[in-house]
């Protein structure tokens, strides 16, 4: 309990801190902290580097590393998102977010068995689910509850500044409280790029097979709830986010084809954006496709270490 309340207090401490400074302060103070640990330590490069190669295969090296260079950019501002996503600008640039294929999302909804929407983990998840917090749509979030419990509640508050329309569901929940936010017409966010060993089901991403969970699989099969496809991204300095349907055949039997089935036709969707944007993509920091057997060490010239362009 100590522990807690001392990693709580100096949370609080860091956020007080931190909304005392300008915003272009703050902006600039974490792409000077990304800046700095691709130069001094680049933490999980190996696995960040065998991500990007799975990606792009037949890139040269420089360019593999010169993407990565801008994603541990991004992971800072991202961690940065979190505290300042409150501020003018920032809700601002989400009430002006470029949305696409919302026609699609709402259409879903009026059939009235709730949405099933799948995503990926990009670094712009604050200004993602703000948009939705602070929308028209009752949406319910699965995300994966902190060990401190102190924290944990501190993240889920916070998230509420931006509106009413985001509730917040631990991955640890029976699946019948899924199957209830369905039923009230819900849009129920669920993450499918992680890896869950711990009977998931496989799924191919980049020609590479992992295991990830089978939530939403079996809600499909349970509910008929339509399953979406969405992604969010930065480009010319706009947020933007995508919606897709997944077509999906009837099925009239759960098994493990089916769940494996439904499982692949939803994460596929992902690539096309990952492959446009990959230094946006927060799980190339993830062992997603395998947990051990990394590169020990990645090679960088003083050239790839200090380039600012490809």
């Amino acid at each position: 309990m100590i522990k807690y309340w001392l990693e709580y207090t100096a949370l609080r401490f860091v956020v007080f801190f931190v909304n005392l400074l300008p915003l272009f302060v703050i902006n600039a103070t974490t792409a000077l902290l990304g800046s700095l640990v691709w130069i001094l330590y680049p933490f999980r490069l190996p696995v960040a580097y065998h991500n990007i190669s799975t990606i792009f295969p037949t890139k040269p090296h420089s360019d593999k590393l010169f993407f990565l260079k801008q994603a541990y950019r991004h992971f800072f501002y991202a961690a940065g998102l979190i505290l300042v996503i409150h501020r003018k600008k920032m809700v601002k640039m989400i009430e002006h977010a470029e949305i696409s294929g919302l026609d699609t999302l709402d259409q879903a909804l009026r059939e009235n068995k709730g949405v099933i929407l799948t995503t990926y983990h990009g670094c712009w998840f604050e200004a993602y689910f703000a948009w939705f917090s602070r929308g028209e749509r009752p949406t319910s979030l699965i995300y994966q509850q902190q060990s401190n419990p102190l924290c944990d509640a501190f993240f889920v508050k916070h998230r509420q500044q931006y509106g009413s329309n985001l509730t917040h569901l631990t991955s640890l929940e029976k699946l019948s409280v899924y199957q209830q936010a369905l039923k009230e017409n819900h849009i129920l966010i669920i993450s499918l790029d992680q890896n869950y060993t711990d009977n998931g089901t496989s799924v191919v991403l980049f020609d590479k097979e992992f295991v990830c969970a089978r939530g939403t699989a079996l809600l499909h099969l349970k509910t008929k709830a339509p399953v979406l496809t969405s992604v969010y991204y930065m480009k010319d300095n706009r947020l933007h986010i995508d919606f897709e349907r997944v077509e999906l055949p009837e099925y009239d039997v759960i098994d493990d084809k089916t769940i494996q089935q439904v499982s692949n036709l939803s994460i596929r969707g992902y690539e096309k954006t990952i492959r446009a944007y990959p230094d946006q993509w927060f799980s190339l920091f993830h062992r997603l496709w395998k947990k051990h057997g990394y590169q020990k060490k990645i090679n960088r010239s003083f050239k790839d270490i200090f380039t600012i362009s490809q």
